[in-house]
């Protein structure tokens, strides 16, 4: 057998024996859950301490972000829905108006989203794969600011990068870890009076449990059997007399010899 040959016998042999894995051409559910860093909040302040571009900064501690998700795997790409939730403790608040500095603790920042993501796979199915992509949709956004005795809630336009890895742990079950950057915009009023508005900017890493629904796909029948080698023609002999028989025949006894002449007469 040529090594061409062999090699080409050796793959077909592999593509056989890899296990389906029930993704591309299937829906799947998701989640994902883990720690979030939201960056300090520079904040535009109108209110009772004066109106001033950023004079309030937010330091917040690391929060939490986690989300529900379901889509289609269209095979290279994957289009999806995703529900998230998003929340950070203040860890600080300053505040600098015109006529000094004040600093106080305490209050939280969470939002709420809706987003419609496009992600890009790229790897094997059968193996740790990768992907990146981004997403855009809408975000309510909720700050109760204890330093200043502000809270509201604000509803605006959010979008989102995304990028990860995974790898299945069966054939319908694959386990994940995603880093998310997440951002949008909010204008919260607590009265006619105060008001605050800023920006949501976060960076998450989270661990993601994904269950494509669809079944795997069957393995290709095997190829049928060569057909049986004919026969070998039986063994023969010939014979004496020149004809050509079985093996396992006898040959014809030969005829008997022809009589002898008469003899000759005698003269007398």
């Amino acid at each position: 057998m040529k090594l061409r040959t062999k090699l080409l016998v050796a793959a077909a042999a592999c593509a056989v024996a890899t296990p389906a894995l029930a993704r591309d051409g299937a829906p799947y559910v998701g989640v994902e859950a883990g720690a979030m860093i939201l960056e300090d909040a520079d904040l535009d302040y109108q209110g009772l301490l004066g109106s001033r571009d950023g004079p309030v900064t937010v330091d917040h501690k690391v929060g939490i972000d986690a989300a529900l998700l379901g889509g289609y795997d269209f095979g290279v790409v994957r289009a999806e829905a995703e529900l998230g939730f998003k929340r950070a403790r203040i860890d600080e608040t300053t505040v600098a108006p015109n006529f000094g500095i004040l600093r106080g603790d305490g209050g939280k920042a969470r939002t709420l989203s809706a987003m419609g993501n496009l992600l890009l796979d790229f790897g094997p199915d059968d193996g740790l794969s990768g992907f990146v992509g981004g997403g855009a949709g809408v975000a309510r956004t909720t700050y109760d600011i204890d330093a200043i005795s502000l809270g509201g809630t604000d509803n605006n336009f959010a979008w989102q990068l995304l990028a990860g890895v995974r790898a299945p742990i069966t054939q319908n079950l694959d386990l994940g870890l995603k880093y998310r950057f997440f951002r949008s915009k909010y204008n919260i009023e607590e009265s006619d009076s105060e008001e605050v508005i800023g920006k949501w900017r976060s960076h998450s890493l989270l661990a993601s449990l994904t269950f494509n629904l669809g079944a795997p796909a069957a393995p290709p029948p095997p190829p049928p059997p060569p057909p049986p080698p004919p026969p070998p023609p039986p063994a023969t002999q010939t014979c004496p007399d020149g004809s050509v028989i079985l093996a396992t025949d006898v040959c014809p006894a030969p005829p008997p010899p022809p009589p002898p002449p008469p003899p000759a007469p005698e003269r007398g």
